[in-house]
């Protein structure tokens, strides 16, 4: 289901004009989603960033993820009161995905975030677009489910927040810096905060030959997985999708390791 729009900034809040620079200001602002299961069940979700991507190319104004010193974004995820790293992949030219999981009546706010101090130079970060929520099958080998038989539902309230810096912090000392904040309600697409997300089908999981040289390589010792990043983003977003939606139960990691025996990899998956 589409949730919002969305928009990151990390740029000066106006043009600039002689005689003022030493009173203007820059934002560095993100986008916040508060999520409630209203489930008796664990969940997991997929967040969609659907990325307006500008004409002409500007890297100013996309989401950058390699490589990792240009990463322009992070997305995190606070259930419980710390902030949980989750894995961002580009699936479509526009279109960044990540996987969570939220326990059964739990909140949780999911962040987008200019990434601090990448973005601080050249100060340009203006990336916008929309959001979307769903609920993706999850793996339970030989096949994918669905986690619900019938829509779930969930509280959302989608927020901007952001932070005003005095004009080139932290390299431009100021004697007396001046910092604000601002956070406003973005309008909800379905125009209501309760809202119910139909579960996405299950399918067969084929381990097919895109992830069978992965895994070779797992299994041979020189899986290099900075070049996975860089160079087989699409073999590397299918082992990230594919562990971050797995069901990690005993008989579900059971039958995971069973298929790594298979390919003779000396890796095993255990809940921690």
């Amino acid at each position: 289901m589409e949730v919002s729009t969305f928009e990151i900034l990390a740029k000066p809040i106006a043009p600039p004009i002689g005689g003022l620079e030493a009173v203007a200001r820059r934002v560095v602002q993100g986008y916040f989603l508060t999520i409630s299961n209203l489930e008796a069940i664990d969940l997991r979700y997929r967040i969609e960033f659907t990325v307006s991507l500008p004409v002409p190319a500007d890297p100013n104004k996309i989401i950058i993820l390699l490589p990792p010193d240009k990463q322009n974004v992070s997305l995190v995820v606070d259930v419980e009161g710390a902030n949980i790293d989750v894995t961002l992949t580009q699936v479509k030219p526009q279109v960044y995905s990540g996987v969570f999981k939220i326990p059964a009546h739990k909140t949780a706010s999911v962040e987008l975030l200019p990434k601090i101090p990448q973005v601080l130079t050249p100060g340009l970060l203006e990336v916008r677009g929309y959001v979307s929520l769903f609920l993706p099958a999850i793996f339970k080998f030989p096949k994918s489910v669905p986690q619900s038989t019938k829509p779930v539902k969930v509280l959302l309230n989608p927020e901007i927040r952001g932070t005003f810096l005095p004009n080139g912090f932290p390299s431009v000392p100021n004697p007396s810096p001046d910092f604000d904040q601002i956070n406003y309600t973005l309008a909800i697409a379905s125009g209501k905060g309760l809202n119910e997300i139909p579960p996405e089908p299950g399918k067969p999981i084929i381990i097919g030959p895109i992830l069978e040289p992965l895994l070779e390589q797992l299994r041979n010792g020189n899986l290099d997985l900075a070049s996975l990043e860089a160079d087989n983003s699409e073999k590397a977003q299918l082992l990230v999708q594919l562990l971050a939606q797995l069901d990690a139960n005993d008989v579900n990691l059971k039958e995971l390791n069973t298929v790594m025996d298979k390919f003779d990899i000396p890796v095993r998956m255990s809940r921690g």
